[in-house]
């Protein structure tokens, strides 16, 4: 006689950050939590990122994905603590700040809007001339012409981010299960509406009260029966390179924009170079033209940066919906089914935020976070 698949009061699909930070929050509550990762914790768009905490910098208006951004950065100084003493993990949540950096007579344009916006609005942003820049980074480009300086955008370690939010999780009882994938959603009817009930998996049968979708650019590619579970989703892969190097001396502390790359100092005497954008489908690649591409553009903020020892090559793929925007809400046609997908180039900032909206629409059926702008009811069809 079989034995009878365990009870989970909740099942994630995806054991990146943003499914692992949930996976926390949950168990923090009391429930009991199974993780289902298709390969190992941590190891896609987790891995690859750059860990920028950079909403001013990267915001061309006070849109709704701004506003996440922002409500989300402010949570990362408490997360950050909690998350070290919950695992033992110090995530190297740095406060620095960051620089943008206008090069050319194209780049005065749009910092001079982004200035303008930002200023207007009340936000802390700090216009420098080259000399002020200079101090506080002596490497930089001669050809500098002025900078903006965005002292709340921080940065953390994203792989020392993954290893924390999983010791916590476990620590918390959350169940992991790796090198497993979901077949399909089990669905059932019950009083005239679809309840979700569980998953099968390539390791057998799951079952659970409700389930959460974070699986990145995997998400729309999951199945109920032999249907996708909302075709107009379309979480799609968008391909990323990066590379490391030996820190410059003196070594750089503060992200450094231009208008056409970034560099990211790290702890331990690296600095990250990124990044490019490319619809590979699936398929992670580093290629000779996307890293020659990124050094050139690195070498434009730092004119040293191409004497340094490359430590390290990556790609990843970013999770984008259609619209750019992530996905996070309940489904309106089956209960018991949440997403948590679809974060693009801000998954690592929006983990604190999205981690509270989700836990409170499965602990609270609502959330205190504003997600209308994020519904995956927005691809349902009218």
């Amino acid at each position: 006689m079989s034995e009878s698949p365990t009870q989970f009061d909740s099942a994630i699909v995806g054991g990146g950050v943003i499914g692992c930070a949930i996976a926390w929050r949950l168990a923090q509550a009391g429930m009991k939590v199974v993780v289902i990762e298709r390969g190992d914790v941590g190891r896609e768009a987790s891995h690859a990122a750059g860990g920028m905490l950079v909403p001013l910098a990267e915001a061309d208006d006070a849109d709704d994905l701004f506003h996440l951004c922002v409500a989300s950065r402010a949570m990362y100084a408490d997360f950050a603590s909690e998350l070290k003493s919950a695992s033992g993990i110090d995530v190297e949540y740095r406060t620095e700040g960051t620089l943008y950096l206008s090069l050319t007579e194209h780049d005065d344009e749009e910092l001079e809007r982004r200035w303008q916006w930002q200023h207007a609005a009340g936000l802390n942003v700090k216009r420098l001339n080259a000399d002020c820049a200079r101090k506080l980074e002596p490497q930089i480009n001669d050809k500098l012409r002025w900078a903006l300086k965005f002292p709340d955008d921080h940065q953390v370690n994203n792989r020392l981010m993954i290893d924390a939010l999983h010791a916590a999780a476990q620590n918390a009882g959350v169940e992991f299960q790796t090198q497993a994938e979901v077949e399909r959603l089990l669905i059932e009817s019950r009083a005239g509406r679809k309840q979700v009930v569980g998953l099968s998996t390539s390791r057998g049968e799951i079952r659970s009260k409700t389930v959460i979708v974070a699986a990145g650019c995997w998400s729309s590619l999951l199945k109920s029966e032999s249907e996708t579970l909302l075709p107009a989703l379309k979480v799609e892969p968008v391909h990323g390179q990066m590379v490391a190097v030996a820190m410059i001396a003196p070594p750089v502390s503060h992200i450094i924009y231009s208008c056409r790359a970034y560099v990211v100092p790290r702890l331990g005497g690296v600095l990250i170079a990124g990044s490019t954008s490319d619809k590979f489908g699936f398929e992670k690649r580093v290629t000779a033209d996307g890293i020659a591409s990124i050094i050139e553009r690195a070498k434009e903020i730092l004119p040293g940066f191409g004497n340094l020892t490359i430590t390290e090559t990556w790609s990843g793929l970013r999770p984008r919906a259609g619209d750019g925007l992530p996905v996070i809400g309940a489904d309106a046609s089956v209960a018991g089914l949440v997403y948590a997908t679809g974060h693009y180039r801000n998954g690592i900032l929006l983990t604190p935020v999205t981690a509270k909206a989700v836990s409170e629409i499965i602990l609270k059926s609502e959330s205190t976070v504003s997600l209308s702008a994020f519904s995956p009811t927005r691809f349902s069809p009218q």
